[in-house]
């Protein structure tokens, strides 16, 4: 920060100090939520209720330490160009008389509050504190920030209503502290309703929605909770691509289908945010009726409620995905749910397919073979059974169905998965790779039809095994159960595991995790590939090259696993992400 800026900084503080010493407006100490100060039009509301709590709960942190003594953490400490933000902070501490932690802490003890309102089209924010010296400490700070940022020494512009100043700190921001709170809004109109109603009881507020206190009170105890009015959104034509009702990509429609069919009836929408020493939950919800799902009750399980395949222990998982989906019904209604773009690439794709199929129809008959239940896994994998190392270790993946007449599709699936072996090799040998070898295999009751690449030659380069020895593409089935997988061990892993006894109740149609420390291993396991990746796309040197793939790892290293949940009944659909971090740093 230059010298002039500084020097300006302190007399503009000092001025502050001794002129404004008087609250803006009469002190009127109450305990009213910042939900009474806003008009009723307001459209979107967020709040979190202590931010000091959820400071000192990271200030606490078992994995303080660990941060804080990272490499990254001390460059940006000893970084020049970030002065000026350590000199900020210690100026802000001055002003507020206490360590920053808990100057933020104080100054909202009554919540920190940001609404969207539709009538003015204007954003406001609600600092609440209870000690109205501490507020009106830092708008002076504000002041004088703004001032010096602008190399203005004289006062801003002011204007008074109802007797509380306000100031423009911008062309686009005013802002003012009224009792035990301060505004700040691009929108004067709208500033001055929340004035009305800090004087005004009488005067109607968001509070009073019936819809606005439904969501609260389904939140009581959360650390932040938001509440949107998608009735009102949607009938302004405000972002017309979410309530159409239509997807991009068949990917899109089978992850999000529902959600979209949803938002093009319910009236609002509603978020949790829980923060905790373990991790934080985000969890949205919005109302639903089952009239709303027509046309995409193969998202929703139609008359049944969805059920999940079960859980299975499976060793090194990295990511597991679990849906309820009836993904024929989906592809043969695709031309209702979908873009005219989505429905010409789809057309082409169900042609290749139902070539592929032998004349049968890819939605009807293909995809109509299968039950409504599906996995896929990611597992980090070991190669030690094999003879030879590719340079770069993929983990495993694989994908598993169960047939509604496993006796009649079988031999038709395996017919299919022979040709594209086949076909594979034609491409393979066209551009010098591998050919594959195909084996069947028994195992207990299932049968595995496995394609191998056979082992490079002793006159070929060995020095760099290439990536296709990641694979050995596999179709196994047993019983009702099919299963494609990249590697083998995956797929006999995947058949003899044992399902696992589980809480989720009926109507959970998507779940997904993601277990942080495999990942962690799978990016261990090709440092050095990543490392000389890193140099070739940036041209950094070895040591920094190693500097940024080893930050990479120090924030993967933090997190224990992540998971996302969406629930669906007659009354609710629950979207829940959970990312939980670790709290012993040593695991």
């Amino acid at each position: 920060m230059p010298l002039f800026k500084c020097f300006s900084f302190g007399i503009l503080l000092g001025l502050f100090f001794v002129g404004m010493n008087h609250p803006t407006a009469a002190a009127k100490p109450d305990h009213r939520p910042a939900a009474e100060l806003l008009p009723e039009t307001v459209v979107a509301y967020a709040e979190i209720s202590d931010l000091g709590e959820v400071i000192e709960l990271i200030a606490n942190h078992p994995l303080r330490e660990t941060v804080e003594a990272s490499p990254v953490v001390e460059t940006l400490q000893s970084n020049q160009d970030l002065q000026p933000v350590f000199q900020l902070v210690g100026g802000f501490e001055t002003t507020m008389g206490m360590p920053w932690m808990q100057a933020i802490g104080s100054l909202t003890d009554r919540g920190i509050s940001i609404a969207v309102d539709g009538a003015t089209q204007g954003a406001v924010l609600l600092v609440g504190c209870s000690d109205e010296d501490q507020l009106a400490r830092f708008q002076r700070f504000l002041l004088a920030l703004t001032q010096v940022g602008s190399g203005q020494v004289e006062m801003l512009k002011q204007g008074t209503y109802r007797g509380v100043t306000a100031y423009t700190v911008s062309e686009d921001l005013r802002m003012a502290t009224v009792g035990q709170w301060l505004v700040m809004t691009n929108q004067p109109e709208l500033g001055k309703a929340v004035i009305d109603r800090y004087f005004d009881n009488s005067a109607r507020s968001l509070a009073s929605d019936g819809d606005f206190q439904a969501a609260m009170d389904a939140h009581p105890h959360a650390t932040g909770r938001a509440f949107v009015d998608v009735d009102t959104i949607r009938s302004a034509g405000i972002a017309e691509e979410l309530y159409r009702g239509k997807t991009e990509n068949i990917v899109a429609e089978m992850l999000f289908g529902g959600i979209l069919s949803n938002l093009k009836e319910t009236p609002y929408a509603t978020a949790s945010l829980d923060v905790k020493m373990t991790g934080v939950t985000l969890s949205t919800q919005t109302k639903h009726d089952p009239r709303w799902e027509e046309g995409r009750e193969y998202f929703f399980g139609g008359d049944n409620s969805p059920t999940l395949p079960p859980t299975l222990s499976l060793n090194q998982s990295l990511l597991t995905f679990r849906s309820h989906r009836d993904l024929s019904e989906m592809w043969l209604r695709a031309p209702d749910l979908m873009t005219d773009l989505a429905n010409e690439e789809l057309a082409q794709a169900d042609s290749t397919l139902t070539t592929l199929f032998s004349g049968l129809d890819f939605g009807e008959d293909v995809l109509g073979a299968l039950h409504p239940e599906q996995r896929l896994v990611v597992c980090n994998t070991s190669f030690e059974d094999q003879q030879f190392r590719p340079a770069i270790e993929l983990p495993a993946f694989a994908l598993e169905f169960r047939m509604r007449k496993p006796k009649e599709t079988r031999a038709e699936f395996r017919r299919v998965f022979q040709s594209l072996i086949g076909f594979l090799n034609i491409v393979g040998a066209m551009n010098g790779q591998p050919q594959l070898d195909q084996t069947i295999e028994e195992l207990d009751q299932a049968t595995l039809i496995v394609g191998s690449y056979v082992a490079p030659r002793s006159g070929d380069d060995l020095e760099t095994i290439p990536i296709i020895y990641n694979f050995s593409p596999t179709l196994a089935f047993d019983d009702d159960r099919m299963v494609i997988s990249s590697k083998s061990s995956l797929a006999r892993e995947l058949l003899q595991a044992t399902p696992q006894q589980t809480d989720e109740t009926k109507g959970t149609n998507t779940f997904l995790s993601i277990d942080a420390n495999e990942l962690n291993r799978v990016l261990q396991k090709n440092r050095s590939q990543l490392v000389a990746q890193n140099m070739l796309d940036k041209g950094h040197s070895p040591a920094k090259a190693e500097a940024e793939i080893g930050l990479l790892f120090d924030v993967v290293s933090l997190f224990e696993n992540a998971s996302v949940m969406l629930e669906a009944d007659d009354e609710s659909l629950t979207l829940t992400t959970s990312v939980n971090v670790k709290t012993d740093v040593g695991k």
